[in-house]
């Protein structure tokens, strides 16, 4: 017998307001570790030097939501006071829930807890007159200084 993993319903939310409506195609929220958690180097006779590395627990994460709906209003307002005035701006904190569940009935969560947030880019658009349908999607990239994964 093989081993199952169902997924679905997962729950995003940013400044405790949940994101789960106006989210757009494919992978609506992506977080993505960009650094190692340990700096390793290895010299003569194999002696070996490992370095803890801080930045492994920054996070990038990617959501992707309907151009114009109140979400998108919403993040782009953030985004708006992030510029407004840097230095007095509230970090983003965030958690991401993904249900996960064995085919027998029992469910975990894939918990991530999101600490020290800002929006790390600009989001990009474009026209396009051959149906390319990611130009009413907005796509925001924002940078979190910890991710914590827990299971329960």
């Amino acid at each position: 017998m093989g081993t199952y993993a169902l997924t679905g319903n997962d729950v995003f939310t940013l400044n405790e307001r949940p994101i789960q409506q106006d989210l757009a195609d494919g992978s609506v929220v992506e977080i993505a570790y960009n650094n190692d958690r340990v700096g390793i180097s290895t010299g003569k006779n194999r002696n070996t030097v490992f370095a803890d590395n801080q930045t492994g627990s920054n996070a990038t994460v990617t959501l992707r939501v309907l151009k114009a709906t109140p979400t998108d209003k919403y993040l782009n307002g953030l985004s708006a006071q992030q510029d407004n005035d840097f230095v007095a701006t509230s970090l983003l904190r965030g958690t991401f829930t993904k249900r996960v569940g064995d085919g027998n009935g029992k469910v975990s969560f894939d918990n991530y807890t999101l600490l020290g947030g800002a929006f790390q880019r600009f989001p990009d658009a474009s026209e396009n007159n051959t149906g390319e349908t990611d130009q009413g999607v907005t796509v925001y990239q924002l940078i979190f200084a910890q991710a914590k994964r827990a299971i329960a």
